[in-house]
């Protein structure tokens, strides 16, 4: 794996949850499995497994380097006098099961991008950029491209990819950690929504007649929960409501994977994806420091500030990178989309300056209104850059956080590594599916994708459903759902999150002692918690955004305190 030492990935598929109307072949759990590569083929025991869930459209790819760290730091502790063992075991999004991944497979067999890019972009649509020897930039598949996405009526299944499925396939991977780990200790963690699910299922009623928490030894939120349930039980109305939305996926009337819909407008959906799984691969192998190919913002998503200056400025495959997910790319410039100041991250700064005498051209383009939630915390940008101030005849480069740069969280080189590795050990094996309307189709999924091609619509239904009531109890029209968090408890509780505002931290859960919260003020613990595992009260995620847990970065660790630039705060507090 890259950026940790001896971790190794294996990316698995067992069987899953049953969903109905679901092709058999297709009723499948997939996992990430992180473990110390010094046992080789024979892995130790191993002290804790975490069963980790990604967050809203993500995949284990946003889990990478914030797992491998967890492994590796394990390493260096002693257990019954020899290393400890941690492993993480990281769900797969379904809807990525239904990739057709084989040239990005064949495209890192060859190390050549272009391999991929032929496949699935056939010859591009093209968009001129203007500078000295500027190469034009691929902006979406040609008409001769050889991949073509699958339909919403061939996924009409996936109607039924909710609350259960997901559990059942978390079931069937806990099944597999008894089994192939050795492992007693099992942790179900979760980030952002995946966070959501880790109360859900620890409340749920399972097939064998015990509650998921049961099973568990501790539960982990990152950035997501911990949360009983705003409401009590749900009204006639609402569960009414309920049923008639999971009704419309079912008759086809609503969409059942985000396609172009939804917070995340046109960078959703399985050609959008697909495109950033390409990108993924020049990452790989393309140098850095040169210039990028593909444009910084997904066509499509509306007039925004920005767009003028991020068409017009040519940059390096590590300042894409940066650029397309850090909080803030350039000081005080607002180019970056609203829900991508919530949801990024900290990764450095674009190496950028206006051109002399070009200061006050500024961006006047109000802001979408469905970008969704800026973060509180979110400066107001000052004056966002235009095409004016560029530069056409250079390439822009990036600085990374760390010495030297910014005083943040992540570095965009996490965020290229999260995007571009892809294990190479696997037992996924392409399939024949004969779907409703594309007909016989080869699904060859081996290959781990960096987002989730088919986000299932019921999924993000069922989770802020399911996430906002203490009790629910669900058995008619094909839904069968028991989840009554009261019976969390007597289970230890670890949180990491930004959150800290009046009624938003502190334990949720009357029946939990041994709690634990990180947050942007602290670090705060119940006595039961500071007895067992006393950690420094200044201990604080404050430079942390939303999801720079996925790629926060641990360069010096040992020379400050957890939390603090350089020294990522949950592999260094979540071991103990």
């Amino acid at each position: 794996m890259p950026g940790v030492t001896g971790v190794v990935g294996e990316y698995m598929q067992v069987p899953g949850g049953k969903a109905p109307g679901t092709p058999a072949a297709l009723n499948t759990a997939t996992f990430l499995r992180l473990r110390a590569a010094a046992d080789g083929e024979s892995p130790q025991p191993a002290n804790a497994v975490i069963v980790a869930l990604p967050g809203f459209s993500s995949t284990p790819s946003q889990w990478l380097l914030v797992a491998g760290q967890l492994v590796e730091k394990a390493q260096a502790r002693t257990c019954d006098g020899k290393p400890c063992r941690v492993e993480v075991w990281v769900l797969q999004r379904r809807g990525a099961n239904l990739a057709d991944a084989s040239a990005l497979l064949a495209a890192r067999k060859a190390r050549d991008p272009k391999v991929a890019l032929n496949y699935y972009f056939g010859t591009p649509v093209m968009t001129p950029v203007q500078g000295k020897d500027a190469p034009a930039r691929i902006a979406a598949p040609g008409p001769d491209a050889k991949w073509k996405p699958l339909t919403q009526g061939d996924l009409a299944f996936m109607a039924d990819w909710g609350f259960e499925t997901y559990a059942g396939d978390v079931d069937a991977m806990i099944a597999q950690v008894r089994q192939r780990s050795g492992g007693k200790n099992i942790f179900l963690a979760g980030h952002s929504q995946g966070g959501g699910f880790v109360a859900n299922y620890a409340a749920r009623l399972k097939p064998d007649g015990r509650r998921g928490v049961e099973g568990l030894s501790g539960l982990i939120f990152l950035d997501g929960g911990p949360s009983a349930g705003a409401e009590a039980a749900p009204t006639e109305a609402q569960l009414k409501s309920y049923l008639t939305r999971v009704a419309a996926l079912r008759s086809g009337s609503s969409k059942v994977y985000t396609d172009g819909n939804g917070l995340l407008g046109a960078i959703a959906g399985p050609i959008s994806v697909m495109g950033q799984s390409v990108t993924g691969l020049y990452y790989a192998f393309s140098d850095p420091n040169a210039e990028a190919i593909f444009p910084m913002r997904a066509q499509g998503m509306g007039k925004a500030p920005g767009d003028d200056f991020l068409s017009a400025v040519r940059v390096t495959w590590l300042a894409r990178a940066g650029v397309t997910f850090d909080t803030d790319p350039v000081d005080g410039g607002g180019v970056q989309l609203s829900f991508l100041r919530f949801l990024g991250q900290g990764l450095g700064k674009l190496d950028f300056r206006p051109q002399p005498g070009t200061e006050g051209a500024c961006d006047k383009t109000p802001e979408p209104m469905m970008m969704g939630p800026v973060r509180p915390s979110a400066s107001t940008p000052t004056c966002t850059p235009t095409a004016a101030m560029v530069d056409r005849d250079r390439v822009y480069g990036w600085i990374e956080a760390g010495d030297g740069g910014p005083r943040e969280a992540g570095r965009a080189g996490h965020w290229v590594n999260a995007q571009a590795w892809a294990p190479a050990r696997t037992n996924v094996k392409s399939l024949a599916v004969d779907f409703r309307d594309s007909g016989r189709k080869t699904i060859d999924a081996s290959s781990m994708v960096p987002f989730n091609w088919y986000q299932s619509e019921r999924w993000d239904f069922d989770a802020g459903f399911v996430g906002r009531y203490r009790t629910l109890k669900v058995k008619q029209d094909g839904v069968d759902i028991d989840v009554d968090k009261s019976v969390i408890a007597n289970v230890p509780v670890y949180v990491a999150r930004q959150g800290a505002g009046p009624g938003q931290a502190g334990n949720p859960f009357p029946g939990v002692t041994d709690y634990t919260e990180i947050n942007r003020t602290g670090t705060q613990q119940t006595e039961a918690a500071r007895q067992l595992t006393p950690i420094d009260p200044q201990v604080n995620v404050a430079i942390y955004n939303h999801t720079d847990f996925i790629a926060a970065d641990d360069s010096r660790a040992g020379k400050a305190r957890p939390g603090e630039p350089g020294v990522a705060a949950v592999p260094a507090t979540l071991i103990d």
